[in-house]
């Protein structure tokens, strides 16, 4: 009798369980918005993806022909988010970094809008960005990093005039431009550099890359001997200025134009080994004057320090932008419409890896590297590329 009670119990208990369960399940309607001027979109060709950001489950489901996606999903803290590419090769995506669906919540609301933006498939690409640096012989070493250019096209592109830099904030903190602006103009952190030329002196032809170093010379060897870094003595740019007493470069590397320095006490450039958000731009036809212009360089908002000015790029000046981070629950620093994810290197710091985009196929003998305005699905993470040429 006593053994028929406790599996009674047991039976009780369980489906108490379940029930309890079943009760703490949400279910979760997403409107997708169309960005301005569409009033549709081939919603039905769309997949909105929730992921648990604790437990890591991801739960995919697509839209009806009105842009709504419902999905039962258990507790937790959410991204959501949603990509879709057409032919023509114009990008339709949205994201929710933070959306809280715990039982002290209340009920779920009843429809969450999810805003889509829209981004083109870009003819220069960033490929390759090592920032985290590697195990030298008595401390962690990152004086070694590089970016990495590639013409994603079938045509010819042509650097001259084009600006590289790093996005405000460079470390892993909150973005103030995120949280109490609407990042039409886009901050560059301290340093802007150029690519000299007057039009058509640095061509890219298809399939070409291009790469850029932090100190342009072999740090494997010489008066470096870091035999886990890498070769950076055969790159084409690096990143140098005379006044950087720091910074060397190696005969034969041209050096990249310092076209705004907005931190005089920088000594040494060097990539956030955090993660940095890396950004190409144009500055159109009068980079130098549009520098210059006090009317484009804005102090932080709500910083204690307005005296401290960054540069203002338009967002639709930028050709094309990575969110590199620390690891998946570091805040973004650029909006959806530049990248709409963000990637990272797991692991420890100082691994000598980098990250890379995927490879898509080949094109008329070329490689062809996926960009789908989306750094999570684009990218992957290898060892860095240097190492093994």
């Amino acid at each position: 009798m006593k053994k028929v009670s406790y599996l009674l119990l047991v039976l009780i208990l369980a489906l108490a369980s379940c029930s309890e369960s079943e009760d703490q399940s949400y279910s979760v309607h997403i409107q997708l918005l169309p960005p301005d001027g569409y009033t549709t979109l081939p919603y039905e060709e769309m997949e909105v993806t929730l992921t648990n950001k604790d437990q890591g489950t991801v739960y995919s489901l697509h839209c009806s022909s009105t842009g709504q996606a419902s999905l039962d999903v258990e507790p937790g803290y959410y991204s959501a988010s949603v990509h879709h590419q057409t032919n023509a090769g114009l990008i339709f995506s949205g994201r929710i970094e933070s959306l809280a669906l715990l039982p002290d919540q209340g009920e779920a609301p009843d429809i969450i809008e999810l805003p889509l933006s829209q981004a083109k498939t870009n003819a220069l690409v960033i490929k390759e960005i090592y920032f985290g640096g590697c195990k030298g012989y008595y401390e962690n070493y990152q004086a070694d990093q590089y970016i990495t250019l590639y013409n994603n096209s079938d045509q010819t592109i042509y650097l001259d005039g084009l600006c590289v830099g790093v996005v405000d904030p460079g470390n892993n903190l909150e973005s103030p431009w995120m949280a109490y602006t609407e990042m039409k103009r886009i901050p560059v952190n301290d340093l802007t550099w150029q690519f000299p030329g007057s039009g058509k002196e640095y061509p890219l032809a298809p399939g070409e890359e291009t790469t850029i170093a932090t100190n342009a010379v072999d740090h494997t060897g010489g008066e470096f001997q870091h035999a886990n870094s890498v070769d950076l003595s055969g790159v084409d740019w690096g990143f140098w200025d005379v006044s950087l007493e720091r910074q060397n470069i190696t005969a034969g590397v041209k050096p990249m134009t310092l076209l705004a320095n907005l931190n005089p006490l920088l000594v040494m450039y060097a990539l956030p080994v955090n993660g940095p958000t890396f950004m190409v731009f144009s500055l159109q036809d009068s980079p130098e004057e549009y520098v210059l212009d006090p009317e484009n360089r804005e102090p932080r908002p709500n910083a204690s320090n307005q005296e401290k000015r960054y540069l203002m790029v338009p967002k639709e000046w930028v050709i094309d932008c990575i969110e590199c981070v620390k690891d998946a629950n570091s805040p973004k620093r650029v909006p959806n419409e530049l990248d709409n994810g963000k990637c990272y290197i797991p692991g420890d710091r100082y691994s000598g890896r980098s990250i890379i985009r995927k490879k898509t196929g080949t094109t008329d003998g070329r490689t062809v590297y996926q960009d789908t305005n989306n750094s999570a699905e684009d990218i992957e993470v290898t060892t860095a590329t240097l190492k093994t040429k």
